[in-house]
């Protein structure tokens, strides 16, 4: 049995708030269970210039590298061990970007490009030709505007996101994971998940309000990522453990994963508040009459924030914001909280929601991407350029 759905337009729609999922199986136990912790090896190769951001990574079949420099406005194809070359068609027009963000997979090999300058998807081929093309507002300007920011895509080229329920600016505690077919022009609604905890503030009248939304630091919330079945893997913060929800709604749950909370101390709260920021900034401006909307990402850091501005927790939760990645074989990669300036770890689980695994990355790198056998990761030095590294893929239990 599925859920029911509704045909909506490709270019115009709003989000379809469907059925929950219709039954939970329930894995084994997790917590007490001894898994492996594993740490990579050197780089198998480096890209050679640093880039002013690192919004998207992407492997392509035949072994070169995709990577979105937004800060740069630059969409560079990297031939590890062969050199690397950009393109250059960059503007406004219909084979055009200009600043490129994330990068997903499409059937065929091909890309799913976010292009936030141009406020719009694009699909990349093989030959790094532009083809279909898909706004990211969707449903008007109003109230009711979605954003098809993409999370993940699957096998069949369908696409998955987030919208916060009440609107963009409210403050609810939950979001719907919803599914957009651009094939069919579907969309539905396949689950909900915990946002961070937000506080509102407004001042003014009704004629000259003012509006302020502040996160919470620290606050618990889900994370998920999109395996290329379909399965979505959700984080769940309260009682820490993964599930997952199959592409017929049915949920396979992992058992609670005990863990010992890092507490925040000013190293943390300092490193929270140099993370703050990366949100969206819309822009609407007047082309020849018509409305045309671009976007970008607002800078890192809370400008003049001190620590003392803000209530902290005595400890954080399991995990950050955006911690799932799921790896070509089908397993999620949760990202751990650690204390400030420590290695990146990651909690590697199953198809059934079992822990197998921990990976812990060298100083200073983060995860970017996954290629079929590898890792990239990114490292950020002085000056606060990235650097691209490629590793070997770990060896994990399938």
């Amino acid at each position: 049995m599925t859920k029911p759905r509704r045909k909506m337009n490709a270019i115009r729609w709003g989000l379809l708030v469907a059925a929950t999922p219709l039954s939970q199986v329930t894995a084994g136990t997790v917590e007490a269970q001894e898994v492996p912790r594993i740490s990579l090896a050197a780089p198998v190769a480096v890209f050679e210039d640093g880039l002013g951001s690192m919004r998207g990574v992407r492997e392509l079949a035949d072994g070169r590298v995709l990577i979105a420099d937004g800060l740069g406005a630059s969409l560079i194809t990297w031939t590890p061990g062969a050199g690397a070359d950009t393109l250059t068609n960059v503007g406004q027009g219909p084979e055009e970007y200009l600043a490129p963000d994330g990068l997903f997979p499409l059937p065929d090999d091909a890309t799913l490009l976010v292009d936030l300058g141009n406020a719009r998807l694009t699909r990349v081929g093989t030959a790094l030709d532009f083809g279909e093309t898909w706004p990211i507002a969707q449903g008007g300007m109003g109230a009711g505007m979605t954003m098809l920011i993409p999370v993940g895509t699957d096998g069949e080229g369908r696409i998955y996101y987030q919208e916060r329920l009440g609107g963009m600016m409210g403050t609810s505690d939950s979001a719907a994971i919803a599914r957009f077919d651009p094939a069919s022009g579907e969309t539905a609604e396949i689950g909900r998940v915990r946002l961070a905890e937000q506080k509102r503030q407004e001042s003014g009248d009704a004629n000259n309000r003012s509006v302020n939304i502040r996160p919470v630091p620290f606050s618990a919330q889900d994370a998920w990522g999109v395996a290329s079945d379909g399965r979505v893997a959700v984080a769940r913060a309260d009682g820490y453990r993964l599930e997952w929800i199959g592409f017929d709604g049915d949920i396979v749950a992992g058992d609670a994963v005990s863990y010992e909370p890092a507490r925040v101390r000013r190293g943390d709260q300092e490193e929270w508040l140099a993370a703050l920021g990366g949100g969206l900034r819309v822009e609407v401006t007047s082309d020849g009459g018509a409305p045309r909307m671009s976007m970008s990402r607002a800078p890192a850091g809370a400008g003049d924030a001190d620590p003392g501005d803000f209530d902290w927790p005595d400890a954080k939760p399991p995990f950050p914001a955006n911690a799932v990645r799921i790896d070509p074989h089908g397993r999620a990669w949760v990202r751990r909280h650690v204390r400030a300036g420590e290695a990146h770890r990651f909690d590697v689980f199953d198809a059934g929601g079992l822990r197998i695994a921990q990976i812990e990355l060298p100083e200073d790198r983060s995860l970017v991407a996954f290629g079929e056998d590898s890792l990239y990761l990114t490292r950020s030095d002085e000056y606060d350029f990235a650097w691209l590294e490629k590793y070997a893929a770990p060896a994990l239990p399938r």
